[in-house]
């Protein structure tokens, strides 16, 4: 498919969701590396170009991330 029959756009940060988006029927649409003062972090655009409802994959937040390693820290 075209990138102009895109109807629908998101941004991850990471493999785990980029894999979770494909799953559902997302198309990898762009990829760069974003970078902050001395960390680097990949990021992957995914599109949704069905003519149906887009399916979202459940995933957790950042906040809800962070939360999850400071338990695990512990």
């Amino acid at each position: 498919m075209k990138i102009e029959d895109t109807k629908l756009t998101a941004e991850v940060g990471s493999i785990r969701e980029l894999n979770l988006y494909l799953i559902k029927g997302w198309v990898l649409l762009l990829t760069y590396v974003r970078h902050a003062r001395d960390d680097q972090s990949p990021r992957f655009v995914v599109g949704w170009q069905s003519d149906e409802e887009p399916q979202l994959p459940e995933l957790l937040d950042q906040w809800e991330q962070r939360e999850m390693m400071r338990s695990i820290d512990r």
